[in-house]
């Protein structure tokens, strides 16, 4: 018998992390467009762009930790705030946000700069949605089985 996966509604999350994953979604979709129409024009190597992403993956995965997803009793939702390990993340995400650029200029020029970098960033930001949206289920599946 397969058991019940637990509902992934919005009643049980924190508006603040709704609004967050809606953000997600939005610059995924908008920079996923902006990268199929720079690989489709041939600016941009289609190779390059899929390295991009798989390492914005990866960043984005060790990035997610930063907010730590927990059930809250007296609300009934999942909260997410930033403890001390995930201020350390923060620190160096963002140290690797601000430095990218420079680091990435010693290989790539012009057009294909930016366009590695919003590589980079929408294969974070789907990084970071997914392990985000893996810990949503994670704790439900948890109190499901606690029920």
């Amino acid at each position: 018998m397969k058991k019940e996966t637990p509902d992934f509604s919005s009643q049980y999350l924190e508006n603040r992390l709704i609004k967050r994953l809606r953000r997600y979604f939005f610059f995924i979709f908008i920079f996923l467009v902006v990268l199929f129409i720079e690989v489709s024009t041939g600016m941009f190597k289609f190779s390059w762009a899929i390295s991009g992403l798989l390492i914005g993956f990866v960043v984005g995965i060790f990035a997610s930790r930063m907010y730590h997803l927990s059930w809250d009793d007296e609300n009934n939702m999942i909260i997410s705030h930033i403890d001390k390990i995930g201020a350390v993340i923060l620190i160096f995400y963002l140290l690797f946000i601000f430095t990218r650029t420079y680091y990435l200029h010693q290989w790539f020029h012009g057009a294909p700069l930016s366009v590695i970098i919003i590589s980079l960033a929408t294969g974070t930001m789907i990084g970071n949605l997914m392990s985000t949206k893996r810990s949503i289920k994670k704790i439900l599946n948890t109190l499901n089985s606690l029920v």
